[in-house]
């Protein structure tokens, strides 16, 4: 708990840690983004990472202040105290909007609900319901939060988010990518070795073990193996102030590897942003497999496959990694996104 009080209530941690406490009472328009995570999924920390950098870079008149996930009812209530009509409130990216995550989703409710009467944000997400009793019910009960709030804007990272947005939501929808490809960062040179395994171990994984085990088998026949995850284990939780610090680390993981094989969206992501040959299965509801489709079909060192037979997959890693990496700039492609924090 911090010494300093805003309006006579004491700061708690996880509230505007990126700011002094000061910043909250300055005159500058505010961005208030909540639901920043403090768990150890590193392709969530680099979405927050590349929020922040964009506000900061595209509109250093506001005052950009997070508030994290474990201080979500808490911030709200700061939050009322000290908002204006011109500030903005956002809920952080990634592919938790629906019925998967509920203790994400129930925050996210919170949130739009409590903020009804201000510019209301939710940045770049994939949007899945499952087709359930259950998740069917918490649709409702998502819907009725969000159809509270008539400012409320969706911005979708993949078309057919945007087709569900459309179908389940009365809020307008911008169409972007992950909010990651918006970085900008000149990956180190790193020494690479070996083939990196970055996969799944949750409800969304659907790459059987038998499969996986015998690709990895194949791949030991080329030279170092090794198996790992975007969630890190090593951990328990991060922190703002050490979101910079495992993302960068990731990264070198990955520009240190060959070869990544993943099911994972944003290890897709960091292999593109430091020019690593991936080959990319899918998940539960394909957000990968759209993403790639929609924002980076284009790249040549990168590939999604619903392939499962070895045979057919020996080519196209070999194509992969004879491949003279090229660039896409999708940065252009978040205008929707910057039109509707400047209006």
């Amino acid at each position: 708990m911090s010494e300093k009080t805003i309006k006579g209530r004491k700061l708690v941690k996880g509230i505007a840690p990126n700011v002094d406490a000061d910043a909250l009472l300055n005159d500058k328009r505010k961005v208030f983004l909540f639901g920043s995570p403090s768990y150890t999924n590193i392709g969530d920390q680099a979405i927050a990472y590349a929020i922040e950098k964009f506000i900061r870079n595209h509109f250093p008149y506001y005052e950009y202040i997070e508030i994290m996930d474990y201080a979500n009812d808490e911030g709200i209530e700061l939050v009322k105290e000290i908002i204006k009509e011109d500030d903005i409130v956002g809920y952080t990216g990634g592919g938790n909007l629906g019925s998967l995550y509920l203790d994400i989703e129930e925050d996210r409710r919170k949130v739009f609900e409590s903020f009804k009467n201000y510019k209301t944000i939710s940045f770049p997400q994939s949007v899945y319901f499952e087709d359930t009793e259950e998740g069917q019910t918490e649709k409702k009960k998502t819907q009725d939060a969000y159809h509270q709030n008539p400012n409320l804007t969706i911005a979708a990272r993949e078309n057919q988010t945007v087709d569900v947005v459309k179908e389940t939501f009365r809020s307008p929808v911008i169409y972007t990518p992950d909010m990651v490809l918006s970085l900008d960062i000149e990956p180190r040179d790193l020494h690479r070795e070996g083939v990196l395994f970055v996969l799944r171990a949750d409800k969304e994984k659907v790459t059987e073990e038998d499969f996986i085990s015998e690709l990895m088998s194949w791949a030991e026949e080329t030279g170092s193996v090794e198996r790992t995850d975007t969630v890190l284990s090593e951990v328990d939780i991060i922190d703002y102030k050490d979101r910079e610090k495992y993302f960068m680390k990731t990264l070198d993981k990955i520009a240190s590897s060959k070869l990544i094989i993943t099911d994972r969206l944003h290890a897709m992501i960091f292999s593109i942003m430091t020019k690593t040959p991936c080959l990319v299965f899918g998940n539960s509801y394909g957000k990968a497999k759209h993403s790639y489709i929609d924002w980076l079909s284009e790249i040549n060192f990168v590939e999604y496959t619903d392939k499962k037979d070895i045979d057919q997959l020996k080519p196209i890693i070999e194509r992969l990694l004879k491949a003279e990496p090229n660039s896409i700039d999708v940065r252009k492609d978040f205008k929707p996104l910057r039109d509707l924090l400047k209006s």
